[in-house]
């Protein structure tokens, strides 16, 4: 009786300790993507610079997001074409509610592209393969027209 007591307030502690523990809820932002906050301020940053303004819209609990996070903003190509022709900005929808209401009809991760006015030029629903994003950023840069993109 005194050796089962002992494994299971061991197994309490141990079960208490777990909990303790803060869970990390996304990978580290990838290596190379200046990733910004939501605001105002990236939209004149966007327009100093003539850049475009990338939203990767996600939420803590996704396992989608951590996904893209993982494979998608790793990639070189995609990183290179972020570099080169967008503001990145990473927003949690649940903690921007303004946001998580916007694109309610979206599951996360949502991904949107917008011009340095804020206006939306493309808007892409779920997780999105390095190739699909990098040839999906490479095109809308091109030509960021919205009318080309519906």
């Amino acid at each position: 009786m005194h050796d089962s007591n002992n494994r299971f307030h061991t197994l309490l502690l141990l079960l208490a300790l777990t909990l303790a523990i803060p869970a990390r809820a996304t990978p580290e932002p990838a290596p190379g993507i200046d990733w910004q906050a939501w605001s105002p301020a990236v939209f004149a940053r966007a327009e100093r610079e003539g850049k475009l303004v990338l939203l990767a819209l996600e939420a803590e609990w996704c396992t989608w997001c951590k996904k893209m996070n993982a494979v998608t903003y790793r990639d070189a190509e995609v990183i290179g074409v972020i570099r080169q022709h967008y503001i990145a900005v990473r927003a949690d929808r649940d903690k921007l509610p303004e946001l998580g209401r916007r694109y309610r009809n979206y599951g996360p991760p949502t991904t949107v592209v917008y011009d340095s006015r804020g206006r939306e030029i493309i808007k892409r629903p779920g997780y999105l393969q390095p190739k699909i994003l990098y040839w999906m950023l490479d095109t809308v840069a091109a030509n960021p027209d919205p009318a080309a993109h519906r």
